[in-house]
């Protein structure tokens, strides 16, 4: 099974309730060796710490699941994608457009609580809450 790239709203939500639902979920994704980041991701987790023990939480995270490599391609290809769907009315995060692409070139599924990765062709985790 290829592994599935987690959003961040999804880490944030792991690293609050891990007890949860979702937090089971990631868990069970994470012990099975299936869980996935990219650089994008990890910024957006980086400026939202606000103590120490955060930081090293992320740090051990961040060495125990699969990278996902951004490369130059990904960043032309999301911004045209963001702006063919400009055209069409929807706007939606740069740092999610980004995401999408690095998930598609990979061939893996997002895990998001996002509902507006819907207006995207990607593979989305299916989970039940």
């Amino acid at each position: 099974m290829k592994p599935v790239l987690i959003d961040t709203c999804v880490w944030i939500d792991f690293f609050k309730f891990q007890t949860g639902p979702l937090g089971s979920e990631v868990t069970q994704l994470i012990d099975s060796n299936l869980a996935a980041i990219t650089g994008v991701v990890i910024a957006e987790l980086l400026q939202g710490l606000k103590t120490e023990t955060e930081s090293k939480r992320l740090e051990r995270l961040l060495h125990s699941i699969h990278y996902l490599k951004t490369e130059e391609r990904d960043w032309i290809n999301a911004g045209q994608r963001s702006q063919q769907l400009r055209t069409k009315g929807v706007t939606l995060p740069l740092t999610d457009m980004l995401m999408a692409t690095i998930a598609q070139r990979h061939a893996v599924a997002i895990l998001t609580i996002d509902k507006h990765f819907q207006h995207l062709p990607i593979s989305l985790y299916k989970w039940s809450p």
